[in-house]
């Protein structure tokens, strides 16, 4: 039988132990391990791995969206075990000034990402709209004499659709990143999920701040209507504006 050891999804400051309403990974109860200021936020669990199915990090993400209620969180990559409860209380013991400076530096705010995808629809009417070149392509695609032909001038045709999506990415996607950039205390660019997704970034931001941020991106996102669609996802615990590395227990 594996020996229990303590599934950790995140630091907060918390002095007293606390016992959670909520449950996390495969039903277990959440509660603190504390160490002075700090807490790792805890469930028991009889693994020394857990696979990544999408109920485990469902669960994962859940506490921490939780916590972020009502506190400031650092949170931890999906997966992060501890072999005993004195082994989290050396992670805390051990890397407690850098976790106590970061939770300062991020009291009282969140994280937001967005993603802009280029519409289908836009970009079939952008090829359309008095293309020559994409008609004299269709008319060769349909004419060619050979499957190999046929797979050149597609990749052709796909070039085409690179072109236009690059440009669209400086009309529209660099724009919105400029004005959001503006009004965060933090940006950071990720990378493309995909041949259709032309902005994909994070924002830290003032959490008394989030509905104006918010109401910003519903403005850019009706201003740019028809060409791209907006993914809006907050708030979030700041998983790309931590600036710590952890030393282990051991």
């Amino acid at each position: 039988m594996p020996q229990q050891g303590k599934y950790i999804y995140g630091i907060i400051e918390e002095p007293q132990p606390r016992r959670f309403s909520f449950s996390g990974i495969e039903g277990a109860e959440v509660y603190t391990n504390n160490y002075q200021g700090l807490a790792a936020v805890v469930s028991d669990i009889e693994v020394n791995e857990i696979d990544p199915t999408r109920k485990n990090v469902l669960a994962h993400t859940v506490v921490q969206d939780k916590l972020l209620k009502d506190y400031t969180i650092l949170p931890m990559g999906f997966g992060m075990i501890a072999g005993s409860n004195d082994d989290v209380l050396k992670l805390l013991e051990k890397n407690y000034p850098g976790l106590s400076r970061e939770l300062a530096r991020l009291a009282g705010k969140v994280a937001v990402e967005l993603k802009v995808f280029w519409d289908q629809e836009a970009m079939v009417k952008g090829l359309q709209g008095g293309n020559e070149e994409l008609t004299r392509l269709k008319t060769k695609i349909a004419a060619a004499s050979s499957p190999i032909e046929a797979q050149r001038l597609l990749i052709e045709a796909g070039r085409m659709v690179e072109c236009i999506a690059l440009d669209w990415k400086e009309r529209y996607a660099e724009r919105v990143y400029a004005v959001l950039k503006r009004l965060s205390i933090e940006a950071k660019l990720n990378n493309s999920l995909g041949v259709k997704n032309i902005l994909n970034a994070s924002f830290l931001i003032d959490r008394s701040e989030e509905s104006n941020f918010q109401q910003e991106v519903y403005k850019l996102d009706s201003q740019y209507q028809g060409k791209v669609n907006f993914k809006y996802v907050g708030p979030l615990a700041p998983y790309s504006f931590i600036n710590l590395e952890l030393e282990p227990a051991n």
